[in-house]
């Protein structure tokens, strides 16, 4: 027999890439992307993969946004392992026609969006 058990009822509607939410940040901030690029000392195209959902955040980039921003580098981890698994879920929900009575959540583009939002940038 085979079974697929899923342990949400639920299927989000989207999956939104950590890039999206570190872009938005930087855009509020008035950030440019070559300046974060320096700060973190990487390289702009890098950052610019990261930033178009094209390459996952990962521990080491994570603490270098965490060193810059002062944006703890768990909330980068978290949405990043969201992201990877929302993705998964909606395509586990296209791909299983037997699962189709599962709801589509329209739950905010972010769950974590007010993370470290009160954390203070390193000086």
């Amino acid at each position: 027999m085979n079974t697929k058990i899923f342990t949400k009822n639920q299927v989000p509607t989207s999956a939104t890439h950590p890039g999206v939410l570190l872009n938005d940040e930087i855009e509020y901030r008035g950030i440019t992307q070559p300046e974060l690029a320096a700060w973190m000392k990487i390289d702009t195209n890098e950052l610019g993969v990261v930033l178009h959902g094209e390459k996952s955040i990962d521990a080491e980039f994570a603490l270098k946004l965490e060193k810059v921003l002062g944006v703890d580098a768990y909330y980068w981890l978290r949405m990043q392992a969201k992201y990877d698994i929302d993705s998964l879920r909606i395509k586990e929900w296209k791909n299983s026609p037997e699962i189709a009575g599962l709801a589509i959540s329209q739950e905010p583009k972010s769950a974590y969006a007010g993370l470290g939002k009160n954390m203070k940038p390193l000086e």
